[in-house]
This record gives structure tokens, sequence and C-alpha cells, in this order.
């Protein structure tokens, strides 16, 4: 089915029908992420962060997470590149650079580019209080 091209859900969608058993996407995702079939993204490149759940759904972790795919040649659906574009847009302008703070409520912050930043988009430097 993934040689053919089917999505996670199309699979989930086929499984289910055939056996009578709910199979959900993600199930298969995780099935085929542990077969070694996936275009699994390694995001560490992008994101040298170890990030808190509770900041999963910060919107930098999902541009950092857009740019890492772009980077990889897997396909992104246009609002999100859209979306990115804008983004990393107004980071090169206004200078910037994506910081991380565990410990703080918004996990994520603009700080300006360094010259040690180089090319990236994110630092590792912690930014001053």
């Amino acid at each position: 089915m993934v040689e053919r091209g089917m999505t996670h859900q199309e699979i989930a969608d086929k499984v289910s029908e055939d056996t009578g058993e709910r199979v959900n996407r993600s199930s298969v995702s995780a099935a085929l992420s542990r077969a070694g079939l996936t275009d699994r993204v390694r995001y560490d490149e992008v994101i040298p962060f170890q990030v808190r759940a509770v900041h999963n759904y910060h919107y930098a972790l999902t541009m950092l997470r857009v740019h890492a795919r772009l980077e990889a040649g897997l396909e992104v659906p246009e609002d999100q590149v859209d979306r990115y574009e804008s983004w990393k847009a107004k980071l090169c302008a206004e200078q910037a650079v994506v910081a991380y703070i565990a410990e703080t409520d918004e996990g994520f912050h603009y700080v300006y580019r360094e010259p040690e930043d180089g090319e990236s988009l994110t630092t590792l430097r912690q930014p001053s209080a």
C-alpha cells in the first residue's frame, strides 16, 4: 500500500474495511515507522532543543518542522509552505533567530541574530532577561 502511494489515512481506512477492526491513522504511522517504511524526518539539525510537551504546538516549532521537511525534499502542503516563507522572511527582516527556554510559559522566543548563529534559524544561546 505504501509503494502504491497510499496515505496513512487511506491505509487505515482500507485495513479497517478489510478486517472490520477500527484502525486509526496514528497506528498505521507508528507501525510503518517501526518497520522503517516512512519518510520520517529527523528534526535534530533544525530543532536542537529538548521541547517540553506543553510547547509542542508553538508556531515557531511548527515552522521549524516545515523547514526540516522542505530541506529533506518531502512534500509539504502549499498553505504551510506559504506560511513558512512568510515567517522566514519576517525572521530575516528582523535579523532574528528562534531560541528556546523550556522553563518559561512561552517556551520559544525570537532573539537578535548573532554572528555565531550562522545561517541557522535557531540558536542555543539563552535570551537575556
